[in-house]
């Protein structure tokens, strides 16, 4: 599995040198960089090449790579032009991770109207421009988009990738369990096993994002949730996207890579 720094909340201030040194003194090996967000980092859609050369370059300097241009497009607008300035947006992103060696790029769904009836309608819309996104990529550039806000429930983001059924397009599991969730599917409040929800959507996971996997109600989760990606041979990314904004940042993303490690070793 490939240890990665999402550069959410916790780098949201950090220049490029300062992310690179934190990566090394705290063991991430991996860079996921969240684009759209304004971070000094740089990398967004639109950012001009020599930028990310120059981001390259620094990285291989320090023996870190990319693990995922993580574009935050997204595709539920119901104004067909909306949706497809953010498909171009995104091949934009796709033709940098190309370019310079990043073979993952993730989207965004993202929200779903109250209405049930009117759902289906933006589910379509999400898979489209993601099948687009996806055909575009091409072999040797996954696609994935997150289970993240409304698609946070499995029942929807699922619909997607089930419509979109190409092999470089999955899903990038946010941390979230779906259990005791008022959600069109949850495992059962207090359930003992995440078995069912993994069996589900292991088929198309490349990437998962942990949050508070060291709390104590869900530490069993992730216990079982490795114990299982490691007898798969699950070698995809599993980023740190914790959230932390505190006074030692590096204490505490050392702290992560501790458990990390602990949960993949046993």
């Amino acid at each position: 599995m490939k240890w990665t720094l999402n550069t959410y909340q916790v780098a949201q201030e950090w220049s490029l040198d300062h992310l690179i040194d934190m990566c090394q003194k705290t063991g991430y090996p991996y860079i996921e960089f969240l684009m759209d967000f304004g971070q000094p980092h740089g990398l967004e859609w639109d950012a001009p090449e020599p930028r990310f050369e120059e981001v390259k370059r620094k990285l291989d300097a320090a023996g870190l790579k990319f693990s995922s241009f993580t574009s935050c497009q997204t595709f539920h607008s119901p104004d067909a032009g909306d949706r497809a300035e953010s498909v171009l947006r995104v091949k934009r992103v796709i033709d940098m991770a190309r370019k310079f060696g990043c073979d993952h790029v993730r989207v965004l769904g993202d929200r779903l109207p109250e209405e049930e009836a009117a759902r289906s309608a933006v589910v379509a819309n999400v898979a489209e421009s993601i099948r687009e996104l996806g055909e575009y990529a091409g072999e040797g550039t996954a696609v994935s988009m997150e289970m993240h806000n409304s698609f946070t429930d499995p029942h929807y983001s699922m619909a997607v990738v089930k419509k979109v059924n190409l092999p470089n397009v999955g899903l990038v599991f946010n941390g979230q369990w779906p259990v005791g969730r008022d959600w069109k599917y949850s495992l059962p409040a207090g359930a003992d096993s995440i078995g069912p929800f993994y069996d589900m959507v292991r088929p198309h996971l490349t990437s998962i994002h942990i949050h508070h996997m060291e709390r104590p109600e869900e530490l069993p989760y992730w216990q079982e949730w490795f114990r299982l990606l490691k007898q798969d041979g699950y070698d995809g990314y599993v980023a740190n996207e914790a959230s932390y904004d505190g006074p030692d940042p590096e204490k505490v993303l050392r702290l992560y890579t501790a458990l990390f490690e602990a949960l993949t070793s046993s």
